[in-house]
């Protein structure tokens, strides 16, 4: 093996390392964890999106296909679903229902969710389709539920959201950024039980949109229910058209992320979003540095195979790496001015060192070119002698004498 080439690769897989263990601490406590059950794929579940877009939230999922056999989903349960009750509890502080069709869940796997919910302060945010009759209103659910009844019919038609303006200021701030102006299309319908916050209405049918309250317990958590089946148009970040790749588009609404991430704040009994604005620049340039950051990986990868030398460029993301964690964790304490003007420096940074791997790329591919040419001009020039010497000077050739066949 050759040394350079072992070297190097050790670089790349120490600095992986040192990444791995920054991200691990950063997310000691500021991070909140939330596990998506049912539907977990954008754009049918936009949570899914705002948890890979947005450095606050760390995930878990579960993808539940609607008409997958009991046995399909147990089997899922075993791979994915947390093992006991304390580990639910430990790991997770708010649980994602997307029409989620637990009818196989065990009674002592609805009690542990009924246990969290009244007494280890966990929150859910639930939408409906078929899974609020064949599951919420026929098991313990119904009880942690604020939502009375459900309808499972699917309506098509235009709404927007009006919000109340006597609520606790969750979704107050996002009404002057226009978000009472956002059309959705399709829709459910819901009635609230009696004590259950109604925090928004549907306009203009004048019916409950979005929902919420603390079940009786004596550390409950909130429990939201939502009634547009997380309607793509409205949720925005994931796009409308329900086509692949256009997940991680900011669309119709651009803010319904901050949107979400003000009521998982509010629900865990966090400080609510202190500058909207200045919060989104903030994502925005970190998303832009691990998007920057994996090309790099990848060019790092690819360059390797071809015996470059890339421990300088991984030494060099391993600093700006450690730069990146630590405007994280100013942006996860909302310290936003500061993250900004790390992750600006950063930024400056990681585009010098891209430039430097795709420098790399070029000088591999380069030779690679050399490589590839010479071995076609060789090919040429031999097989060109050859053709001269036989066919054109015919220095080997021969005559050979003719025969006759002897007659009878």
């Amino acid at each position: 093996m050759n040394p350079l080439r072992f070297e190097t690769r050790s670089g790349i897989i120490a600095a992986l390392l040192m990444l791995v263990v920054a991200v691990a601490a950063a997310e000691d406590d500021e991070r909140i964890p939330i596990f998506l059950i049912g539907g977990t794929y954008p754009p049918g579940n936009p949570f899914m999106g705002y948890a890979m877009q947005d450095p606050l939230l760390t995930y878990g999922v579960e993808p539940i296909p609607a008409d997958l056999p009991d046995g399909d989903k147990r089997k899922l349960d075993r791979i994915y679903y947390p093992r006991t009750r304390q580990i639910l509890i430990d790991s997770y502080r708010m649980i994602v229902f997307n029409d989620a069709r637990l009818q196989h869940f065990t009674p002592q796997q609805l009690h542990d969710l009924d246990y969290a919910f009244r007494e280890a302060g966990m929150s859910s945010m639930s939408t409906f389709g078929p899974a609020w009759e064949q599951v919420w209103e026929v098991t313990t659910l119904y009880d942690t539920s604020p939502a009375l009844d459900y309808t499972d019919q699917w309506f098509h038609g235009t709404f927007w959201v009006q919000f109340r303006r006597d609520r606790d200021p969750v979704f107050m701030p996002f009404i002057q950024l226009g978000m009472e102006k956002i059309l959705g299309d399709a829709y459910h319908l819901m009635t609230e039980k009696p004590g259950a916050a109604v925090w928004a209405d549907m306009m203009p049918m004048q019916r409950p949109w979005m929902i919420s309250w603390r079940p009786g317990g004596s550390k409950a958590g909130f429990q939201w229910v939502c009634t547009d089946g997380f309607n793509a148009l409205w949720w925005g970040l994931t796009g409308y058209a329900y086509t692949p790749g256009t997940y991680g588009v900011e669309g119709s609404n651009p803010y319904a992320i901050d949107m979400a991430i003000n009521l998982i704040l509010y629900s865990v009994d966090r400080p609510l979003i202190s500058d909207i604005q200045q919060r989104r620049e903030a994502r925005h340039l970190l998303s832009a540095f691990r998007a920057e950051k994996l090309l790099i990986l990848h060019i790092m990868d690819w360059a390797d195979t071809f015996g470059a030398n890339t421990g300088p460029i991984a030494e060099g993301l391993s600093g700006v790496e450690a730069e990146a964690e630590e405007a994280t964790g100013h942006f996860l304490k909302q310290d936003f001015p500061t993250a900004i003007s790390l992750m600006q420096d950063t930024s400056s940074k990681i585009s010098a060192i891209t430039r430097e791997a795709m420098r790399l790329k070029d000088e591999a591919m380069f030779w690679v070119y050399v490589s590839e040419w010479l071995a076609i001009v060789s090919v040429s020039v031999v097989a060109g002698v050859a053709l001269w010497s036989l066919m054109i000077r015919r220095r080997t050739y021969r005559a050979v004498g003719t025969t006759r066949l002897a007659s009878a």
